[in-house]
């Protein structure tokens, strides 16, 4: 009885309080309070709390496992995009991009979204709106080539007047605000509502989870770009400046060989590049970039190659970003290029040095396009060769671009040390390897060693400016890193490096292979100067000269240039011959395009001078002169190439050679038997001396042999 009335009283109560509290909610006078979106950082703040409801928000109520399913599905989803739009990955941003619009459009009046773009009357839109602007309406039709298209149109990377100089003639180039609401005005450009809806998500998105100002930048196919690297520092010093820019205005784009300054382009403040910089280092957890680890290399997720820096080490944030467009450019689309004259020669000389298996570096400054030529050359490499690639960061993405070769590139980590890769790459069966950059000593050293023992032979590039700098400094790294004394790394530094392909550019960005240069060792064996009794006293000095610069610091090696690019005229020209001995270690590994090769040597460079005297091979020249101008059998060519082998001379050549070489590269009217009979028997009685002196040559023209 007593637990029925407990019972009766309880529910009563609860009844009593529920009707108190609904009583004074209907009184209650409900308050709308309007979200105040009066700035994009406004904008900004309520897009986040968003994001955080959308990812806790609980689906398992009143669902069936189907829905549920596909809500779940839906919350991961969006998890990942969140996660991954940090590193500029395109799927990941268009999701996150696509829920920011969706909250402006259902939250923010079209009116407010005109007033935070700068669109409404009376107001004029910021440099960074416009320029968002134009790249959204360009992307609709030419996509990455947005900015190209858009430079291109108004010739944008044009000479100007340079600031900070001394002359009127000095010239730079940059963009400017002036310029880019020029642009504006000219492009006419009026948005419909739901492209400012689409803009303003845009632009929030970059504060958000982008990369800022430079967030549409970095999508753009170009070379790549910097930052921190301009304007002043010292603010105070600054406002005394009139028109001085400051370090926040300090975008330099690199496109197609040149820095473009942007000049409209500014951060705002040094926090907001702090955070785009410490945002764009962060793919694969590289670590932090922090006050005692003031640099960082990384790559970001479109293979681009970062280089971070923070004060101390540097006086201001700044950062470095090279853009690898992974597409496959020829060497002929590299080289040859409009006004370009006889780009045929570097073209076919670096496909014989590729074929030939001749270890070779490739030169140049920063920006030459040493890793571009690097990727297109391998085409000319023996498809059936294994490629072992080691690298600093990806940069050359050869499995990418040669799909079907057997290829794998390594690079270095924080665990795995350079040394220890290339070590474990001496296992790999490698044909041919590449070294991404020869930039520290234990590099070069174990880049030398592959070439000798690990590979048949090896391509890699070195920032030296001449062949001399570059035989030194490998040089020099041997020493550093394994010991040797300075005559032995010299020699094997020269044993393994035989050419340097050398590139640089122009200041308006044109890009060229400057000179190919062979790397000859000097034979050890060359003898001291003769003494002559006649001048005893020059002679014997001349011989102690000789012996002390060879027991000092003698030059074991010349280099000598094969061609150059004359930059007046955009013209490659032949310069000398290939060594004797290069040549032939080409010849010997190209198979079936042996005879072509001579015919481009031969038709190029001419014959070959005796080396003691210094004069052309009179009967080889002869050949040669009848060669360019005839249609030569290439059984003929293949058999009689003798008469103007490397090194062979008149003065080594029996009376049947120098017959047969002229006889044999003729007008195919008789056979080389029946002009051998002819014109041996005009040879018949003439001594050799006489030959030698006189010189056997065929006149082409009226088919009589003179002595």
């Amino acid at each position: 009885m007593i637990n029925t009335v407990l019972t009766w009283v309880s529910v009563l109560t609860f009844l009593v309080i529920l009707f108190v509290l609904y009583q004074r909610a209907k009184l209650r006078t409900t308050e709308v309070v309007e979200e105040d979106f009066s700035t994009i950082e406004k904008v900004l703040e309520a897009v986040k709390m968003e994001m955080v409801e959308i990812v806790k928000e609980d689906y398992s109520l009143g669902l069936s496992e189907a829905e549920f399913n596909a809500l779940y599905k839906r919350k991961a989803r969006i998890n990942n995009a969140l996660k991954n739009c940090v590193h500029g990955i395109d799927s990941a941003k268009v999701i996150v991009i696509e829920l920011i619009r969706g909250f402006i459009a259902e939250k923010v009046p079209i009116d407010k979204v005109s007033e935070l773009l700068g669109l409404a009357d009376g107001m004029q839109p910021s440099d960074h709106v416009i320029f968002e602007i134009l790249m959204y309406r360009y992307k609709k039709k030419h996509g990455k080539q947005a900015l190209a298209v858009l430079i291109d149109k108004y010739d944008l990377a044009r000479e100007r007047p340079a600031t900070d100089a001394n002359r009127p003639t000095d010239v730079s180039y940059y963009i400017t605000s002036e310029d880019l609401r020029s642009i504006y005005e000219q492009e006419d450009i009026h948005l419909t509502d739901d492209e400012k809806y689409d803009l303003l998500a845009i632009l929030v998105y970059q504060l958000y989870k982008g990369f800022g100002i430079l967030d549409t930048l970095r999508e753009m196919d170009i070379n790549g770009f910097n930052c921190g690297t301009s304007g002043s520092i010292l603010t105070n010093l600054q406002a005394n400046r009139e028109g001085g820019l400051k370090a926040t205005n300090s975008v330099w784009l690199y496109f197609r060989g040149k820095y473009i300054h942007l000049r409209f382009m500014n951060f705002g403040s040094e926090d907001e590049l702090k955070r785009i910089i410490q945002l764009m280092v962060r793919y694969n957890n590289p670590g932090p970039l922090t006050a005692k680890r003031g640099y960082l290399v990384n790559t970001m997720y479109d293979k681009s190659r970062i280089l971070a820096l923070r004060p101390p080490a540097s006086e201001y944030w700044a950062v470095f970003v090279r853009k690898f467009t992974i597409s496959d450019p020829s060497p002929e689309y590299l080289i040859a290029k409009p006004g370009v004259v006889r780009p045929d020669l570097p073209i076919r000389l670096i496909e014989f040095l590729m074929r030939g298996h001749v270890t070779c570096a490739v030169t140049g400054r920063q920006g030459s396009g040493k890793t571009t030529l690097m990727t297109s050359i391998i085409r000319y490499v023996d498809p059936r060769f294994n490629i072992r690639v080691l690298e600093m960061a990806p940069e050359l993405y050869l499995r990418e671009l040669y799909p079907s070769r057997n290829i794998l590139s390594v690079q270095e980590t924080e665990t795995v040390t350079p040394q220890e890769l290339q070590d474990a790459l001496k296992k790999s069966d490698a044909a041919l390897s590449i070294v991404g950059e020869v930039a520290t000593d234990a590099i070069a050293a174990r880049m030398i060693q592959m070439g000798q023992v690990a590979s048949i032979f090896t391509i890699f590039s070195h920032h030296a400016n001449t062949s001399r700098d570059l035989v030194f400094a490998l040089r020099n790294s041997l020493v550093n890193a394994s010991g040797f004394d300075m005559y032995t790394a010299e020699r094997q530094v020269l044993d393994v490096v035989k050419v340097d392909i050398h590139l640089d550019y122009t200041p308006d960005g044109h890009r060229f292979i400057e000179r190919i240069t062979e790397i000859i060792p000097l034979d050890e064996q060359i003898p001291y100067p003769e003494y002559d009794v006649n001048d005893p006293v020059n002679s014997i000095n001349r011989i102690f000269k000789e012996y002390f610069e060879r027991q000092t610091d003698r030059v074991s090696f010349i280099t000598r240039d094969i061609l150059r690019y004359d930059k007046e005229t955009k013209t490659y020209y032949v310069v000398n011959r290939l060594s004797p001995a290069l040549e032939e270690k080409i010849r010997d590994n190209l198979g079936k395009l042996k005879v072509e090769f001579d015919k481009f040597v031969i038709s190029e460079w001419g014959a070959r001078k005796d080396l003691k005297s210094g004069e052309v091979d009179p009967v080889a020249e002869s050949v040669i002169n009848h060669y360019k101008n005839t249609e030569v059998p290439e059984s003929y060519f293949e058999e009689h190439r003798s008469s103007f082998t490397p090194g062979l001379t008149i003065h080594e050549m029996s009376d049947e050679e120098k017959v047969q070489a002229v006889v044999s590269i003729i007008h195919n009217e008789k056979s080389p038997s029946e002009y051998e009979a002819e014109v041996m028997d005009k040879v018949n009685g003439v001594s050799q001396e006489d030959i030698d002196d006189e010189v056997l040559f065929f006149d082409f023209f009226d088919g009589e042999v003179n002595v």
